[in-house]
Order: C-alpha cells, then sequence, then structure tokens
C-alpha cells in the first residue's frame, strides 16, 4: 500500500480505472490533485476502513443498522469527522464509483440515465446514473448522518443531562427523608 492510498478529508471520489494490463484500479480525486491506487474502488474503501478501524462488512450492517436494509446504503467512514461516503452501483459492481458527500455541491440531470455532480472545488464529472436515483444515494447519506448524530448525542447524554440529573438529585432527596 502507499500512504496516498489513507483518505483524507480531502478524498471526494473513488472512480474505477483499468490500467494498461486490464486491472481495475482507483482514480482518487482529492480536491487539489488525483493519482491512481492499485486497488479496486471498494477494496480501497474496505482498506481505509480497516485502517480507521472498521471494515467495509462493519460499514454496511452498521448502516443497515441505522437505515434499515437498502440497497446501495451509504456508509459512515469516521464518525468523529463526520465522513460518509455512498456507492453509486452494488460495490460489488468493477464500475461502482464512490463519492465523498460533504464534497458535493449539486447535481443536475443531463439525460434520462446520467447526472452531471458538482463539488466543492468547482469540479464536476457525469456518472451513469439517473438523477432519481442520485438523489436518493445523497438523502438516504444525510439521514445516516443526522441519525448517527442524534445516536451519538444521545449517548453522551447531552439532551437529556439535565433532566437525568434532577432525577438522580430528588431520588436521593426521597432516601434521606426516610432515613
Amino acid at each position: 500500500m502507499h500512504s496516498d492510498d489513507i483518505m483524507s478529508g480531502e478524498t471526494m471520489l473513488y472512480m474505477p480505472e483499468y490500467d494498461a494490463f486490464g486491472n481495475l484500479c482507483t482514480r482518487v480525486i482529492e480536491r487539489d490533485y488525483q493519482y491512481i491506487s492499485k486497488l479496486a474502488p471498494t477494496k480501497l474503501m474496505d482498506y481505509n476502513l480497516r485502517y480507521f478501524g472498521s471494515s467495509l462488512r462493519g460499514a454496511f450492517d452498521g448502516s443497515k443498522m441505522i437505515l434499515g436494509k437498502l440497497n446501495k446504503n451509504p456508509i459512515v467512514v469516521h464518525e468523529r469527522s463526520n465522513i460518509v461516503w455512498f456507492p453509486s452501483k452494488s460495490p460489488l459492481h468493477p464500475e461502482c464509483i464512490w463519492f465523498a458527500v460533504q464534497h458535493i455541491e449539486d447535481f443536475q440531470v443531463v439525460d434520462k440515465k446520467s447526472t452531471k455532480v458538482y463539488f466543492m472545488n468547482g469540479k464536476d464529472i457525469i456518472v451513469d446514473l439517473s438523477f432519481r436515483a442520485f438523489e436518493n444515494r445523497i438523502q438516504r447519506a444525510f439521514l445516516l448522518k443526522y441519525k448517527l448524530e442524534k445516536r451519538t448525542n444521545h449517548l453522551l447524554g447531552q439532551p437529556d443531562r439535565v433532566k437525568g440529573y434532577q432525577r438522580m438529585a430528588t431520588r436521593s432527596a426521597v432516601f434521606e427523608d426516610k432515613a
């Protein structure tokens, strides 16, 4: 593996590309530059998830737990940094493109089967995916982010912390009165 194979917050897209020998590789598009990884897009995604302490299977299982069983679920790559990606097709399909949702600025219809995706850095690409399908994938990615943030806040006790302390104070006062 090359150190460039580790994604950062600047990584926007994993796009399949074949090398001169017919091997499936990945064009990694960063905010300000791009390069070719020798790993296929889905293998590169799994490698990065493992690097950050998970796996592609684990990310899909977590997404399924939060969103329910859907096809082509988005995944959380790094929860603390709020990095969520989604596949254009089944990750098993060699033509699957992976998108980092936080880098997408907008998208528009090209034709019935194609969508133009605009990124925050001013670049764009056309993908073989209908506008409706692309829109659904983005919406699910944001829903995953929202639900995960809500669960994380609940875990940290942020929304109900005061109520919890009030309940504990009331209970201890009741115990003191009986003693």
